[in-house]
């Protein structure tokens, strides 16, 4: 993860190399990447502090730059060098900096918002990420989960303005896009490859490469179920996911079925998938338990 990266001197973002402005080389290296934004809002705090050098702020901001991009399919964040300006002024005060009474404005995805906000959309973007998982094809739950996804950026509860919603509305997009150009390519191979006659019906595959869901009947049925989803009425998620639990029952069986009778060394998967796609797992992705 290690790595060294060119950015202006004057800017908080890395960027094409002018010759008639500054340069600096910046040192990222694999402790730079943190958990969470409390742990950024840490070192920044530090750097506003003159408890980090210049050099260690400018490879944090970097990374954070890209983690939040990522998250957030945005060319990363401006403002940072600010937000330090006003940590630095609270401190001189003897003011808390505390996410809650920041003022300064940052911008991504071209809308401005507080720290704060920032926030929130980041952990909103990065739990979605958590249960969509767009690097992996989908399974039929996957499509159950692209359903939600969609459907999750819009619950009044996570407390996002129609701005923010659309920035991370475009970044779900952009996201299940991948995850399923990821299982159009994954759906060849397994197509290519010899097919395991217990999986017809249901999966193609399974002999070199993962089964992959490839009924079309019922991944269009389950589609149709979670696009119904209203996020504001809970009512309506659980009907999609009974939906999901009836139309995957007849699958379920015959996999129970063959676990039991041929293949033992399913059972470990078998009852984890059971437990994942069980109503009190869909429940816990709903309430952000996931």
């Amino acid at each position: 993860m290690d790595g060294w990266e060119i950015t202006h001197v004057q800017s908080e973002k890395p960027t094409s190399i002018n010759p008639k402005e500054p340069l600096k080389v910046v040192h990222i290296r694999h402790d730079h990447y943190l958990r969470n934004g409390e742990d950024y809002f840490r070192v920044f705090e530090q750097y506003a502090k003159g408890q980090i050098s210049e050099d260690e702020f400018s490879a944090y901001s970097t990374v954070f730059d890209r983690v939040v991009g990522d998250t957030l399919k945005t060319n990363g964040v401006w403002g940072i060098r600010n937000l330090v300006e006003e940590m630095k002024e609270n401190i001189s005060k003897g003011i808390a900096n505390t996410p809650d009474n920041l003022k300064t404005e940052l911008s991504t995805g071209g809308i401005k918002l507080s720290w704060k906000e920032l926030m929130n959309m980041q952990k909103t973007g990065e739990y979605i990420d958590k249960f969509l998982c767009e690097t992996s094809p989908c399974g039929y739950d996957g499509y159950a989960k692209i359903g939600i996804a969609r459907a999750y950026v819009y619950k009044s509860g996570l407390g996002l303005s129609e701005d923010q919603i659309k920035v991370l509305r475009n970044a779900v997009e952009e996201k299940i896009d991948k995850k399923l150009e990821n299982t159009r390519r994954a759906l060849e191979d397994a197509a290519a490859d010899i097919q395991n006659p217990m999986w017809e019906g249901y999966y193609i595959g399974g002999t070199k490469t993962m089964p992959i869901a490839s009924n079309t009947k019922l991944i269009s049925e389950i589609t149709e179920a979670f696009s119904k989803i209203d996020p504001n009425d809970k009512s309506s998620y659980d009907a999609a996911v009974d939906r999901f639990q009836e139309l995957m029952r007849p699958w379920e069986t015959t996999f129970a079925s063959y676990v039991a009778r041929q293949a033992p060394g399913y059972a470990s998967s078998y009852v984890q998938g059971k437990e994942y796609n069980s109503r009190a797992g869909y429940q816990a992705i709903w309430n952000g338990t996931y």
